[in-house]
């Protein structure tokens, strides 16, 4: 009976910790190289977790990796598309990521851009089509959102993108096992291990 009740008193546990809001952090900003950075904040900030790109590899490392790449990538590249082709898959993947956008707040985005072509010409072109676009951010969404021409004569792009994301993991419970346990995906991964199976033979 007591191990009954601490399988009970877990699930409690677990299903309230699921309800506490996760916060997704991230910044962009591009000035010659790319730089990107992304923090995940849950427990009211008591966890916290932070992920940069650009980290770099030992060399020896890397070098092998180098040379292991091409046998790997092309059998990878061969069973993913093997798997997307998968009858129905792109189609309940897309629902699963309509589902979970709905569940997400987003709670502050801004974002300050400056893109430039070759040619003056062709940029003046490209941000004729885009102004309405730029009108309708300025003045229908709350969020700061501003791209601007350059006509410096050559290709940039440059600017920052900041934004804060709240979600609660238990609303993602639903989606995710409606997407795994769904047709298409069990189809998925037969075909995957079977795949794999035949590789290993």
């Amino acid at each position: 009976m007591w191990a009954i009740a601490v399988l009970a008193s877990l699930a409690v546990l677990i299903t309230i910790l699921l309800c506490v809001p996760l916060d997704l952090v991230f910044r962009t900003n591009i000035d010659g190289k790319p730089r990107f950075s992304m923090r995940l904040i849950w427990l009211f900030g008591l966890v916290s977790q932070e992920l940069r790109r650009g980290r770099k590899k030992p060399e020896g490392k890397r070098a092998i990796e180098h040379k292991r790449k091409p046998l790997g990538r092309r059998w990878e590249i061969r069973d993913t598309f093997e798997v997307l082709r998968t009858k129905g898959l792109l189609k309940q993947f897309g629902s699963f990521i309509k589902r979970i956008f709905r569940h997400i707040k987003i709670r502050e985005l801004a974002a300050n851009f400056k893109v430039g072509l070759d040619n003056p010409a062709d940029t003046g072109l490209l941000f004729a089509f885009m102004a309405p676009v730029n009108l309708i951010l300025s003045y229908f969404s709350p969020h700061q959102i501003r791209i601007e021409p350059s006509f410096a004569s050559e290709t940039i792009i440059e600017g920052h993108l900041y934004g804060a994301v709240r979600l609660r993991p238990i609303q993602l419970a639903a989606p995710l096992i409606g997407f795994v346990f769904s047709l298409p995906t069990l189809r998925a991964v037969k075909k995957l291990v079977f795949s794999k199976w035949k590789v290993k033979e």
